[in-house]
């Protein structure tokens, strides 16, 4: 079974057999510690979600489960039961954004279900791409806000190690369509390049054309090697100072020169709680800022899986426990790096990485050809 060959010994699917196995585990010592509360206490929970993914096998791709206490045993099963006590119902990749200790492999399926499938061919054409409204307006004014309070104490205007600068940089650091599009453009175990956040006022662009391929030869590869998702807290306009990008110009394998003309640049105008991605080495920089105020953004670096982070590797085990597994990959922790031991490389995660990335290759195919 296909949901087996790709996760690790200690990682399962959604609503897979090996799901509903932990499930049960996990709910049994629960009751147990539980017992003498619960006494008597009986109660029903069931579950369906839509166009879970083919390779599951599930009936009519609908993932379904039911939970029956009666205060002492846990009864689990595969039916759905509409007069549960609670009755949950949706979409598979909807309910998976609030899944823990869970994998979801199949790049094809996900990209139609969250709706961006065209951002992913767009992406691969041009080099960037938007989402717009990735995230809601408050959640983004919550990002703002968290984002000038770290930066207020080190007096300057930008920062790295954002992701430890409170909960809602573990979350954003996960957003579901971002991440389908770094699995798109660098495969499966991208790690965390940086997460670094900037704040500018009025005044022309501090930042020149160039690409983001640090150190990188000449001609580029081609296949990407790092990518960028820079967050909108404010709407994006001309006047607001974003960022300009030449579509395309990931095809040319090779940075500006100095002085090179910038024809053919656009900009990022976006709403807030937007993402603009680029990858491939595409040609960017900052544009003026006519308008007063301040710009805030998060800007999420990505790199693919055989290059090092450029933030040194910081592993906070609370961070670890209360994410999903997804953190732990970007932070280095599925793959065989910096996991050598007198006998050799882990084996295991060298193998899972290695069949994950085929997978995850094939179904890019798949999506780019449909």
């Amino acid at each position: 079974m296909i949901a087996r060959m790709i996760t690790l010994p200690h990682h399962v699917e959604f609503l897979s057999d090996a799901w509903l196995e932990q499930a049960h585990r996990h709910l049994e010592r629960e009751l147990e510690l539980r017992r003498e509360r619960l006494a008597g206490a009986a109660f029903s929970v069931s579950e369906r979600f839509t166009h879970a993914p083919p390779h599951l096998g599930l009936p009519g791709n609908v993932a379904q489960w039911s939970l029956r206490c009666d205060g002492e045993k846990a009864q689990l099963s595969r039916d759905f039961d509409e007069r549960a006590d609670v009755v949950v119902e949706g979409e598979y990749q909807v309910a998976l954004k609030a899944a823990q200790s869970v994998g979801a492999p199949d790049l094809a399926h996900r990209a139609e279900r969250l709706g961006i499938a065209g951002k992913l061919r767009e992406m691969e054409e041009q080099g960037y791409t938007v989402l717009e409204r990735a995230i809601s307006p408050e959640f983004a004014d919550e990002l703002r806000d968290a984002t000038l309070r770290a930066l207020l104490p080190h007096n300057t205007f930008t920062l790295q190690w954002m992701l430890y600068q409170g909960p809602e940089f573990e979350r954003i650091a996960q957003n579901a369509e971002l991440l389908t599009l770094i699995d798109a453009s660098l495969g499966r175990g991208a790690v965390i390049g940086s997460l670094s956040s900037i704040r500018r006022g009025p005044g022309p662009g501090q930042i020149p054309l160039h690409t983001d391929y640090s150190m990188v030869p000449e001609p580029y590869p081609e296949f990407a090697m790092t990518g960028v998702g820079v967050w909108a807290f404010e709407d994006w306009t001309v006047a607001s100072g974003p960022t300009w990008i030449v579509p395309g110009s990931h095809r040319r394998r090779r940075g500006p020169r100095p002085n090179e003309s910038k024809e053919g640049g656009v900009a990022i105008e976006m709403p807030k709680g937007s993402v603009v991605y680029f990858t491939h080495g595409v040609w960017h920089w900052q544009g003026d800022r006519t308008e007063p105020g301040e710009r805030v953004t998060l800007h999420s670096h990505f790199n693919r899986g055989i290059l090092r982070s450029l933030e040194p590797k910081r592993v906070d085990v609370q961070m670890m426990h209360r994410n999903a597994p997804r953190l732990g990959e970007m932070l280095g922790e599925d793959d065989w790096f910096d996991k050598l031991s007198a006998s050799g490389r882990d084996q295991v995660r060298a193998a899972y990485m290695v069949r994950l990335q085929a997978f995850t290759d094939k179904k890019k195919q798949e999506l780019l050809q449909a």
